[in-house]
């Protein structure tokens, strides 16, 4: 049969079937990029800093992301989320680009079942509250420092199956259980055995205290093999406190977030890798488009496994960031960062100060954020 023929016919019978009409339904589409300019006294390619990436300073293209989403049924959504960024490397002597384009995640929904929902596929753990979020909702222009140090620069993104029960009480109460293959970007898992996955328990909880407050609580813990023929173990706490009035809420609102992370690795015969940092940051919209907002983070690592990879130091950064926002489209945020470690460059500096630009911008039918 002509296959033009065979998509008529296709067509044709589906108009006569309510559920044949979701397996054609064209999917929603959009599309997200962030330019970035950054000036770093780390970044200017005379550093031998161990722990800080390649990427020059000047301007790039920080990401662009491609998402696919679509009801399967009544019941079942799919999405599909591409992320396409220049990777850096170096030889010891120049600094070389590529692009790649990788499923940032990919995953199938269902609520199948009442006050429950199911998850498979490759997506963003929910250890923590930070490390759901995609790169173009950061509040700042990087994540934490312990989200990058323990977790990775991708975050606890792994493919997997998930639960989420939402308890019948007066407030939002949701326990979520994952299981993870244990494999991919996340080197503190990445177990040599098939059967060593990663679990993962998360526990959250939303208030509302008045009208105008609302308070959200959340509590983390993920357990799993480790190359080392031993164990990782993950834990996490966070509390946000959201305030908009309901008279002129439209121009002015503060968001009060604080999270903590935690990674113990094992190994035989030797001590445990031990490190801890907190994020507190604060947001403050003064007018219906500008935003301020500061945060202070800090990690503290001992006993290493690799210290050239993971230095036995504390880091500590505050930064400081305005975002102006024409609408819910696009941003424009200018950035200052002020990080002090152990980490020192050619100059025999250890305090990275950095400068950022950021412009976001957003097509498309793009899907609302997590509260």
């Amino acid at each position: 049969m002509n296959l033009k023929w065979f998509y008529v016919f296709f067509i044709v019978i589906s108009l006569f079937s309510d559920f044949d009409a979701y397996a054609i339904t064209t999917p929603n589409i959009s599309a997200n990029t962030l330019f970035l300019y950054r000036n770093s006294n780390f970044h200017k390619g005379n550093s031998n800093a161990t722990d800080l990436d390649q990427t020059p300073n000047g301007f790039d293209v920080q990401e662009a992301e491609l998402q696919f989403y679509s009801d399967v049924d009544p019941y079942t959504r799919l999405s599909l989320l591409l992320s396409l960024a220049p990777q850096y490397t170096s030889d010891g002597i120049s600094v070389s680009e590529e692009w790649g384009i990788e499923p940032e995640e990919v995953f199938v929904e269902s609520n199948i079942l009442s006050d429950v929902t199911f998850k498979i596929g490759k997506f963003k753990s929910a250890m923590g509250k930070h490390n759901s979020l995609h790169t173009h909702a950061f509040p700042f222009v990087d994540s934490p420092i312990a989200n990058i140090q323990l977790l990775g620069d991708e975050g606890l993104n792994d493919a997997g199956v998930s639960a989420a029960f939402l308890f019948p009480t007066e407030w939002f109460n949701e326990l979520t259980i994952q299981y993870m293959r244990g494999k991919g970007e996340n080197e503190e898992f990445n177990s040599s055995s098939p059967s060593m996955g990663v679990g993962l328990a998360h526990w959250k909880n939303l208030v509302d205290l008045s009208e105008e407050l609302t308070m959200e609580i959340g509590a983390s813990y993920a357990q799993g093999g480790n190359s080392f023929s031993k164990t990782t173990s993950l834990s996490g706490a966070d509390m946000t406190f959201k305030w908009r009035p309901s008279e002129g809420g439209k121009y002015k609102s503060i968001l009060w977030s604080t999270e903590y992370l935690s990674r113990k690795q094992s190994q035989v015969d030797v001590a445990d890798e031990k490190g801890a940092g907190v994020a507190s940051w604060v947001q403050y919209q003064f007018s219906e488009r500008w935003t301020c907002a500061y945060r202070y983070d800090q990690l503290k690592v001992r006993d290493s496994f690799d210290p050239i990879k993971l230095l036995n130091t504390t880091w500590v950064r505050n930064s400081l960031s305005f975002v102006y926002s024409p609408s819910e489209f696009s941003s424009y945020r200018i950035e200052y960062n002020h990080n002090h470690s152990g980490v020192k460059n050619n100059n025999d500096e250890n305090t990275e100060k950095t400068f950022y630009l950021q412009a976001n911008f957003t097509i498309g039918a793009h899907t609302a954020h997590a509260y």
